[in-house]
């Protein structure tokens, strides 16, 4: 919604909420220039979009983005502490809740889909975000392989950084610190 002043937005005639490019949060950027919409308020075709605006603004910089929740991502190095989840509070003392703590890629897909490919795998120095990565300069060969293992044909999947199929087969740069980066694509079963 940047662009535009203050007003409200309304999807096939429901509410979705009001937006206020002015109203900064802490971090000078507006509080409201992205919003959700929720898929039960679309239609599959010929959806109504009504922006009544207060203020003026320009709507030619309204950009609207389809998210693909069936992509899934993950991305660690050997270098990542583990989840705070892990741990719980007792007596005063931290105490791990599960005895393996090391770094692991954890890939889930939404309810009833399973993974169906592996659009991106690398061990070793990748880099960007999800949807983006890029091979570094030192790639195990097999990282597709193995991730394919632990994962093809299942709703979640974990892949230790530790397994021995990705730590035996990337002797190309043994003093580094490595990084696993995953992207999968969920769908219903077959």
């Amino acid at each position: 919604m940047t662009g535009m002043g203050k007003g409200m937005i309304y999807i096939n005639g429901r509410n979705i909420g009001r937006y206020w490019m002015s109203y900064l949060s802490p971090l000078k950027r507006p509080t409201q220039s992205e919003y959700h919409i929720p898929r039960s308020y679309l239609k599959p075709t010929m959806n109504l979009i009504v922006i009544v605006e207060d203020e003026k603004g320009d709507p030619k910089d309204i950009e609207i983005v389809l998210v693909d929740r069936d992509t899934i991502c993950g991305f660690i190095s050997e270098n990542h502490l583990p989840s705070v989840r892990l741990f719980e509070g007792k007596g005063g003392k931290l105490v791990a809740l599960e005895k393996d703590l090391k770094p692991r890629v954890e890939l889930e897909c939404p309810s009833q889909k399973q993974i169906v490919a592996v659009e991106f795998a690398s061990f070793g120095d990748p880099f960007g975000a999800c949807g983006h990565y890029v091979e570094g300069n030192c790639t195990s060969p097999v990282a597709r392989q193995v991730v394919e293992k632990f994962c093809l044909g299942k709703p979640s999947c974990d892949i230790p950084l530790d397994t021995p199929d990705l730590k035996n087969k990337n002797e190309a740069c043994p003093e580094m610190k490595k990084t696993l980066a995953i992207q999968a694509k969920c769908a219903f079963k077959a």
